[in-house]
């Protein structure tokens, strides 16, 4: 027997930068003295030049507001320079009119002052009446009063005695030289003109960014340097996300000024409305705002009523709209619109407010949406997305190794449970459990102690049994038990045997899981195969051929028939291919833990005894269901030969942008699947390149094919290998084309039926990331708008010559095939 092979490949100290296994991270923030004096210099040069960034930036975060308005004036046909103006004008008129407002309100309460000054003088001379009345407090100043005279006369006793004589008082006159009228003008108009002369400022930078703001964008991504592509990118998300933290912002104030001025008014309090747009306006302040904004209606409440009843409405009124303002609409209407950590908020507020005063405090959350936006594009500024963004910095399987390898169990079993909740136990296994244990076998003995290693293994062994008592499976009978799942050598691979086993028994397939002692030379002759038909053997070595063909041998000798699955969880891409499963005396080998559960899955059926005598299964009816969904794909107009060219058109389309040889816009009818519009059909023609699109077929059956599964599942479906998904590994995606990447988007009608798919397909195995999907589903939806704009447009057509539409069975008269093109 071979000696043991240590559960590790090459191990790399910056292999969990991002919980990539043996990759390193190649955007991991590493500070510099470079770094640390760059910032420095910018602090200093934004807090120097604070009076020309202040107004600019203010600007700019005006023109996020406004420009969205100028591009529909400009939709309409106006000059952009005409939009402009019109827009500024309409911004100066609006501040002109609530400073108007404001100030009739303040000079009209300022009027009404004087009528208030005995209710507040009463309650003030009610309240020191309380404060003087008799308690324990009173004798106890009284104790510390007489205790302190004592010890001040016990002092000038001894000063006294001392001989020293205090020194006399020497009485000190300031005065203070009268303004003349030049110094009492200059004192008058500073506070005003002050803001008026930055308001100006920020106006004209306004006019200029609205003017110039393509060339702005250009000089910006000019300065900016490097990848284009990354700082278009970085510039749009910026844009994007400030203009929705406004426009959210700005619906969250509207959502509590308003409520604030009528509540106020209904409560009596004087200038209801004022107190409503003062609370809405503070509200774009953080933290202070919302309290200033409620300091003042409280005031007054207090100052009108001489009781405390409008007082108590008041607060009453303030409390609630802020628990239901951050408790239920900011969350709602938020949503992930900034993308920062809540830290992040707080510490850029104190940064901000200390450069720039309160004004920084206004801009501090729009200004480090950017920099997060920079750090996210930017490989050089990956350390700001780090600091401030509210992405988790590590990935699922990485934050719970980290957990394990901290000891916190509790905590794992909280991220378990988060992730289980909001998925399944067995997509948990396969997205994290086993991911992390590959984590740990890369470790094992390059960096890991024996403690991090008992801590690993330990937690994971509770981990795992807080699932199976939360999530139990079903019972499996009294009969014996057909799948074992078996550790090849070490403790992580028993720990995957054990995730896997209970992944099969919640899928409804009895499965039993055994530690790796069981095929150990002493213990592989008396292990107990009755009734098993599947062995699956897990193993994370990157070089598991002598002990997987070692235990696979002796395994089917003692009992022939038997099939085994090989889990190999680490191993490199040469043992992955179908032909080195002879070289492990394995029947499949799989790599994840959702293709080994599809492996025993097809090794079980395999094994199932088949009657050849039996009579052929009735074909399927379709149901009603199904009946619908036929009459919605006839009726949807997706049949008609002259959207062929339109539908190569969008098919040649999605092809350019996700860069596949191939792409189809396919419909899905009763018996059969065919595409409608196609790309790339002379480079994966059946027969080889260049045969054109005459070589493919129309048409061919639709059972088992990854189209129909989108059409049955209603959603977007990726396949990246299909060499890897037994569900597509015994045939072709497509007919006798070697195509191994799948990617298909549901064709959906305005009624919700799914009618057929877009789809990419490559020669090679690839994925797609989240934005790609969505990118996909967008194409699949303009689709839909392109044959739903032809079908009306052929209605209007034949309404206005007076010609019937033909109808369903005209196009399809057997009403179950799919009418020619």
């Amino acid at each position: 027997m071979n000696p043991p092979i240590p559960p590790h490949a090459q191990p790399d100290d910056d292999a969990h930068g991002l919980g990539l296994p043996g990759v390193p991270d190649p955007v991991r923030p590493r500070w510099t003295a470079t770094t640390m004096l760059a910032v420095m210099l910018v602090v200093a040069a934004l807090y120097l030049g604070r009076d020309i960034f202040v107004p600019f930036a203010l600007a700019a975060l005006l023109g996020f507001i406004l420009d969205p308005v100028v591009t529909r004036l400009r939709r309409i046909g106006l000059p952009r320079a005409v939009a402009v103006a019109l827009v500024m004008v309409a911004t100066v008129a609006a501040l002109g009119a609530t400073s108007v407002f404001v100030g009739r309100q303040v000079v009209q309460l300022g009027k009404n002052l004087p009528t208030y000054q005995s209710t507040v003088q009463q309650k003030l001379r009610s309240l020191r009446q309380l404060s003087r009345q008799h308690s324990a407090l009173d004798d106890a100043s009284r104790l510390l009063g007489v205790v302190g005279g004592e010890l001040d006369a016990a002092r000038k006793d001894l000063t006294r005695s001392a001989g020293a004589q205090p020194p006399a008082p020497q009485h000190v006159v300031v005065e203070t030289a009268q303004p003349n009228a030049m110094q009492t003008l200059r004192d008058l108009a500073e506070p005003v003109l002050g803001p008026v002369g930055t308001a100006g400022i920020v106006l004209v930078f306004l006019v200029f960014i609205l003017l110039e703001r393509h060339d702005l964008r250009d000089r910006l991504l000019r300065l900016a340097g490097g990848n284009l592509h990354r700082s278009t990118d970085a510039l749009g998300e910026a844009a994007d996300r400030v203009s929705r933290y406004l426009t959210m912002q700005l619906l969250v104030n509207l959502s509590y000024g308003v409520p604030m001025a009528v509540g106020l008014w209904a409560i009596g309090v004087p200038g209801a409305l004022l107190w409503g747009l003062l609370a809405a306006l503070l509200r774009f302040v953080p933290y202070v705002g919302p309290v200033i904004a409620a300091i003042f209606p409280l005031t007054l409440a207090f100052a009108v009523d001489p009781g405390w009843q409008m007082l108590m409405w008041a607060l009453a009124l303030v409390l609630t709209l802020e628990l239901i303002s951050n408790n239920l609409i900011e969350p709602w209407l938020y949503g992930a619109s900034t993308g920062l950590s809540p830290v992040s908020i707080i510490v850029s507020a104190v940064f901000w407010t200390s450069l720039w005063g309160p004004i920084g405090l206004i801009l501090a959350t729009p200004l480090t949406v950017c920099l997060a936006v920079l750090g996210r594009h930017m490989p050089q500024l990956a350390w700001l997305d780090v600091l401030l963004g509210s992405s988790p910095v590590f990935d699922a399987p990485t934050r719970l190794y980290q957990r394990l390898l901290a000891g916190d169990v509790e905590e794992a079993i909280e991220l378990a449970g988060d992730q289980v909740a909001a998925t399944s136990p067995a997509d948990f296994y396969n997205d994290t459990g086993v991911p992390a244990l590959r984590l740990a076998a890369i470790d094992h003995t390059a960096v890991s102690s024996t403690e991090h290693r008992h801590r690993v293994a330990s937690g994971l062994a509770v981990l795992l049994r807080d699932l199976r008592d939360e999530h139990p499976a079903p019972a499996a009978g009294s009969g014996p038990v057909p799948v074992l799942c078996i550790g090849a050598r070490w403790e992580v691979d028993s720990l995957a045997a054990e995730m896997l086993a209970h992944a099969l028994a919640l899928g409804g397939q009895p499965a039993r899981a055994l530690p790796a002692t069981v095929v150990s030379a002493d213990h592989l002759q008396t292990l107990d195969l009755g009734g098993v038909r599947v062995v699956c053997l897990s193993s994370f070595s990157p070089l598991p051929q002598a002990q997987v063909r070692f235990v696979a041998r002796r395994l089917k000798r003692r009992q022939p028939g038997l099939r085994v699955v090989a889990a190999l969880w680490n191993a490199p891409a040469a043992l992955l291919d179908p032909a080195a499963t002879d070289t492990l005396c394995a029947d499949a080998v799989a790599q994840t833990l959702a293709e080994a559960v599809q492996r025993i899955a097809a090794a079980s059926r395999v094994d199932s005894p088949v009657d050849a005598d039996a009579p052929a299964p009735p074909p399927v009816v379709a149901d009603a269901e199904e009946a619908t969904r036929l009459k919605a794909l006839h009726d949807s107009g997706a049949l008609a030969p002259a959207l062929r060219v339109s539908l190569d058109r969008l098919a040649q389309r999605a092809a350019d942008v996700f860069d596949t040889p191939l792409a189809m816009v396919t419909v899905v009818d009763a018996q059969t699947l065919s595409w409608r519009g196609a790309a790339g059909l002379d480079r994966a023609a059946p027969d080889g390149p260049h045969n054109g699109s005459r070589d493919w077929p129309r048409e061919w059956p639709r059972d088992g094919t990854p189209c129909a599964q989108v059409v049955a599942d209603g959603r977007l479906l990726v396949v990246p290998d299909s060499a890897r998904d037994p569900r597509f590994a015994d045939r072709p995606l497509a007919p006798g084309a070697a195509l191994r990447f799948y990617a298909g988007a549901p064709l959906r009608t305005r009624t919700g039926q799914v009618i057929g798919t877009l789809c990419v397909l490559d020669h090679r195995p690839r994925t797609l990331d989240s934005a790609e999907q969505d990118l996909l589903q967008a194409l699949a939806t303009e689709v839909m708008d392109l044959v739903t704009a032809t079908r009306r447009a052929r209605q209007r057509a034949l309404r206005r010559a007076g010609v019937a539409e033909p109808g369903a069975a005209a196009a399809d008269p057997a009403g179950s095939g799919i009418a020619p093109a």
